[in-house]
């Protein structure tokens, strides 16, 4: 019994995403770009509790940003968790800045520097500068100006290099 429901489960997955649930997030996403974000409230939250992270990462940023929602922090933080939880580096940079300003959660600049590294080892760029940021000023880490170039070089440069982050 444990085994049917082992595979139902992975079908179940599966299906949700789908070209279908491709279509509906792109759905919401053109109604975002368009200013309608009552559309895109109504498209993603399904795909986010489904687990798809693009929809967690965009719920995240509406309820930060109070778009089409009142702005909510808490909720944020919620949304842009479950996406970091995946290894989306764009929301665990996301969520690194709210942990940086204490915005829905305890301001904690070591839980900060931990996503933005998460994020700059994958070889985003903009998680790259902010972890050099963090070591120009000594929030969550010893400060270190070698370090602060060492991060923040690649990112102002276009080169990804997610090799040089070592802990």
């Amino acid at each position: 019994m444990t085994r049917i429901t082992v595979i139902l489960a992975a079908v179940l997955s599966f299906m949700a995403f789908t070209p279908v649930a491709a279509q509906d997030f792109q759905k919401g996403l053109d109604a975002y770009d368009a200013g309608d974000y009552s559309t895109a409230l109504q498209e993603w939250p399904p795909l986010a509790e489904a687990g798809f992270a693009d929809a967690q990462y965009n719920l995240g940023g509406m309820y930060e940003n109070g778009q089409g929602v009142p702005q909510d922090y808490a909720e944020a933080v919620r949304w842009y968790r479950l996406a970091a939880d995946q290894g989306y580096a764009i929301a665990q940079t996301s969520l690194g800045y709210m942990y940086e300003n204490g915005s829905g959660v305890p301001q904690d600049y070591a839980e900060a520097v931990r996503l933005f590294r998460l994020a700059a080892d994958q070889g985003y760029a903009i998680a790259q500068a902010s972890l050099g940021h963090m070591y120009e000023n000594g929030k969550g880490v010893l400060q270190d100006n070698v370090m602060a170039q060492k991060c923040s070089l690649p990112a102002h440069s276009g080169i990804m290099r997610p090799d040089i982050f070592g802990r």
